[in-house]
């Protein structure tokens, strides 16, 4: 496996911020504040519900995805196609969140964005042995360590800087991970997996446990 580049890693750990920047943001902050806003009186309960019913989501999605990117024999490679449809999905449930005008919605759209983003980090995660050799994984895992810390601090200043706008609440750490994955789906060298190959498990069936 060759050595990779400061470009791939740049846009590796950028798509990894990306990706937990949208996942972290509505568990965090965002989330809460659109259950206050549509049913204040009973945001305890609704909240609980919302994030419980997520986690099944999120928890299911995580190793499911992972093994299928695994097994995933397509002409744009293994990991791309899953890059795209879970970053896409997922931000279609954080649209629905914004527009909902109830906690049923709510519940649908949280579902949903757990289930694509939850996705999109197994691939993510996958990535690292697919690409790096193991005498950079060291470097290449404290890069993605910090992304993890920034994207915390990030997703609080953005929602509290948008805090007035439902839409741009969840929308704006959504466009920051289209932005990200995009990237790294154009710079990815994709492994694309033969009929007759039999991938070996990869980090995606022991990926980073789902938030929410």
């Amino acid at each position: 496996m060759k050595r990779v580049g400061l470009g791939f890693i740049i846009a590796y750990a950028a798509a990894y911020f990306g990706s937990w920047i949208v996942v972290l943001t509505p568990v965090v902050v965002t989330l809460a504040l659109r259950i206050q806003q549509i049913n204040p009186a009973g945001k305890a309960a609704s909240l609980s519900l919302v994030l419980g019913v997520g986690a099944i989501f999120a928890l299911l999605a995580n190793p499911v995805f992972g093994k299928l990117s695994d097994r995933t024999r397509s002409r744009f490679g293994m990991r791309r196609p899953w890059l795209i449809a879970g970053v896409i999905s997922g931000t279609l449930g954080l649209l629905v969140i914004a527009f909902a005008p109830n906690i049923p919605l709510v519940l649908v759209g949280w579902c949903l964005a757990q289930a694509g983003f939850n996705a999109l980090l197994a691939v993510v995660v996958a990535i690292l042995p697919d690409q790096v050799p193991e005498e950079q994984r060291g470097l290449v895992s404290g890069v993605l360590g910090m992304c993890l810390s920034l994207a915390i601090v990030a997703g609080a200043f953005l929602a509290q800087a948008l805090v007035g706008s439902a839409f741009w609440m969840f929308m704006a750490p959504a466009v920051v991970a289209l932005i990200t994955v995009l990237i790294l789906v154009f710079v990815l060298h994709d492994r694309t997996l033969a009929r007759d190959q039999q991938l070996r498990p990869t980090a995606s069936a022991s990926s980073c446990a789902a938030s929410g």
